[in-house]
């Protein structure tokens, strides 16, 4: 697969983890929202506290590993290598920012908690932040137009 592909493999699997939570946020929403629940303030606090560690130590360790990919893969050769290399540095990351939010959900949905649904949100968010785009990877790679035909 060329470079132009896997860029626009990125950018489609990107689409397909921002689709797939945001759904995962509205059938929670709806099911909360139906369902009767019974309020428990220790699974609450709990909870808050496990999704906020899971979530630091989540972003942190993605955005730290997806770095070292990164650095990685700068010095590779040839371009197509580093395209996938990038690529998959960007699963690992988005899927460690992922991983918290469907947590998050979870919680939600046991306790109809709403500061987990926000948690959930703000993940979201930064998913839709670290949106590929293709003149970013053209720096980030130090890609030349030849490398992108």
């Amino acid at each position: 697969m060329n470079i132009t592909g896997i860029i626009r493999k990125l950018k489609f699997q990107h689409s397909i983890f921002l689709v797939l939570l945001i759904l995962a946020i509205v059938g929670a929403f709806l099911y909360t929202g139906t369902a009767s629940i019974v309020e428990d303030e220790h699974l609450e606090r709990m909870g808050s506290v496990v999704a906020v560690i899971i979530s630091v130590a989540c972003l942190l360790v993605g955005f730290n590993l997806f770095k070292r990919k990164m650095m990685e893969a700068r010095n590779m050769e040839p371009a197509e290598s580093r395209a996938r290399k990038y690529f998959m540095a960007c699963m690992i990351w988005w899927s460690l920012i992922y991983l918290p939010a469907l947590i998050a959900l979870a919680l939600f949905v046991l306790t109809a908690y709403y500061s987990f649904a926000a948690l959930a949100v703000l993940h979201w968010l930064i998913l839709l932040a670290f949106m590929p785009r293709k003149a970013n990877i053209v720096v980030l790679l130090r890609l030349t137009d030849k490398d992108l035909n």
